[in-house]
């Protein structure tokens, strides 16, 4: 059987590190990119099994961006957003408007994130 892909979209080297070494020890393949322009590409090319996607990179809503690119594409791969936007702005996002699947507060629970990937791989 194929190992699924997990397309791992971040800005920081060091979240990237960290979600593809324990998403790597747990089986799974790991594509990353620290920017949303080079991530769509990864994503129509790659056709991973689920996207683990940075809210604020080049711009603080370049997460916003990019999903929204994904709906007006007809890409439905599922999305886990990460971030402490919600976390520093006080804000509840409804995870339906945005077209992701589950939202996690960065810093991100490891083993949490290695179930959500999981569920949709």
């Amino acid at each position: 059987m194929e190992r699924k892909k997990a397309l791992i979209i971040d800005d920081g080297i060091d979240f990237i590190a960290a979600y593809k070494a324990i998403l790597e020890a747990n089986g799974v393949d790991v594509l990353s990119s620290t920017n949303g322009k080079d991530g769509f590409e990864m994503l129509k090319n790659e056709n991973p099994g689920v996207v683990v996607l940075d809210v604020m990179m080049e711009t603080p809503d370049s997460g916003f961006e990019f999903l929204q690119k994904m709906k007006e594409e007809g890409i439905d791969t599922p999305v886990i957003l990460c971030s402490s936007i919600a976390k520093a702005s006080q804000m509840n996002f409804d995870i339906n408007s945005l077209g992701a699947k589950v939202v996690m507060q960065k810093p991100v629970d490891l083993d949490k994130l290695v179930e959500n990937v999981k569920r949709f791989i």
